[in-house]
């Protein structure tokens, strides 16, 4: 799957947002710097958001082993694109 940086973020925002159902809107976001803990963000909507994710992107996130890259959309752009990436590499 090859998917550009901003492609990827676009994604990601998509579904942190859905995730939130309707509870969150993406300047929430902005004004908390794009951190989910700043702003609430449900442990529901945490496991949703890892679940749509691996489905719709096909990576596996461990919450055990990379919760702390959970906590911002930026860190979150960069996991899941270095899954996509070693995915792609193997």
């Amino acid at each position: 799957m090859s998917t550009t940086s901003d492609d990827l973020r676009a994604r990601i925002l998509r579904i942190v947002l859905s995730s939130a159902e309707g509870d969150l809107t993406e300047q929430d976001l902005a004004a908390a710097n794009w951190s989910l803990p700043a702003v609430s963000y449900s442990s529901l909507a945490y496991i949703r958001m890892i679940d749509t994710v691996e489905n719709e992107l096909g990576v596996y996130l461990d919450p055990e082993e990379e919760s702390e890259r959970f906590e911002t959309i930026d860190n979150l752009v960069e996991l899941v694109g270095h899954h996509l990436r070693d995915a792609a590499d193997a």
